[in-house]
């Protein structure tokens, strides 16, 4: 696996930091309607309609474990997700910013982490006040397809 250095959005989610190269992210819409649905897993929030378009949003702390149930909204701020096949978007609770990360502040995710995160954490980035989580788009995609 390479690292890629680059402009990063950061985001948080609950506790967590949360990173995506920019080249991964189409936009950052606020504020978007949400309709649940009820037998989805657990980290599906539910789906979006942004113009036109029906996008599955997905709640990355319960897909990794964080936690157990999710918050259910009923409009949440989305990341859209540059993917192949299904649209998708990640729920932030803030937009932090984008930044520029290098390959030393970039590394492969541990060893030990728990067996989801090593499925869906690709790298974690170090920065001077946090610790950023970048997950794997590729695991996402096919966890949800």
């Amino acid at each position: 696996m390479t690292i890629e250095t680059g402009e990063y959005l950061l985001w948080r989610s609950g506790e967590r930091s949360f990173g995506l190269e920019l080249a991964h992210c189409r936009e950052i819409v606020n504020g978007v309607s949400l309709t649940r649905l009820p037998r989805a897993p657990q980290f599906v929030l539910g789906l979006a309609n942004l113009r036109g378009n029906v996008i599955s949003v997905i709640d990355l702390e319960v897909l990794l474990g964080y936690k157990k149930t999710p918050e259910y909204k009923t409009e949440a701020n989305l990341i859209r997700l540059r993917s192949e096949g299904y649209p998708v978007a990640v729920a932030a609770d803030t937009i932090r910013d984008t930044v520029f990360l290098t390959a030393a502040e970039l590394e492969k995710a541990p060893a030990n982490l728990g067996d989801t995160e090593n499925n869906f954490i690709r790298l974690v980035a170090k920065l001077a006040d946090d610790i950023v989580l970048i997950p794997d788009l590729k695991s996402i995609a096919e966890k949800i397809q």
